[in-house]
């Protein structure tokens, strides 16, 4: 049985709001590749699809559960889907990639089963890190903008809905991500990231 607490909203709506500038004040200072901000005007038509599943599925709950979200339900958006969980390792948090896309494989190979140190490259897992962690702590859908840096993809940007899922008898909820990518030069709402090269 869930607690109450992982079906509400603990969180202020000023509160998740400060959660996200945080993120996005130390991601432009520190020049990572990301922005955030609450899933809305989605550039991807498929993102908006998939947020309206999520919020269907949640059946007016903070967050629908990580069972609502069927393979069926997903169909459209399973090859650019991912699912992140957050565990507890020797009293230290990691997260776990328990499902990568088709279609993201692509892009950076197959982390399906892999910790975030065994598929991110140091310099960019802090990033990583502290985007799941905004998002654990908002407990709301994110739209999230990304610079590709790898040398063979880095025209593209990625636009993201990043989701909270409810996992039964846990406080801790998994991450839905659903990611798509398209040259920076066809993005109408570039974000400004600094400190980029």
């Amino acid at each position: 049985m869930l607690t109450a607490q992982t079906h509400t909203s603990a969180m202020p709506a000023a509160s998740r709001r400060d959660v996200l500038t945080a993120f996005n004040d130390r991601a432009q200072a520190l020049g990572w590749a990301f922005t955030c901000g609450p899933a809305c005007d989605f550039e991807h038509a498929e993102l908006t699809a998939a947020h309206a599943v999520w919020r269907d599925k949640a059946e007016g709950r903070a967050m629908p559960y990580r069972s609502d979200l069927t393979a069926r339900s997903m169909k459209p958006f399973l090859t650019h889907m991912s699912l992140l969980e957050r565990v507890t390792d020797g009293g230290a948090s990691r997260y776990r990639v328990r499902l990568h896309g088709s279609t993201l494989a692509r892009y950076a190979g197959d982390s399906t089963g892999k910790f975030l140190e065994d598929c991110i490259s140091p310099e960019r897992r802090e990033s990583f890190i502290a985007l799941y962690d905004t998002a654990m702590a908002a407990r709301m859908p994110l739209r999230v903008v990304s610079y590709y840096q790898a040398p063979e993809i880095d025209y593209l940007m990625g636009e993201s809905l990043l989701a909270p899922l409810a996992v039964p008898g846990s406080d801790t909820p998994m991450l839905l991500s659903v990611t798509y990518a398209k040259p920076r030069a066809d993005f109408s709402r570039t974000p400004v990231i600094a400190n980029r090269n």
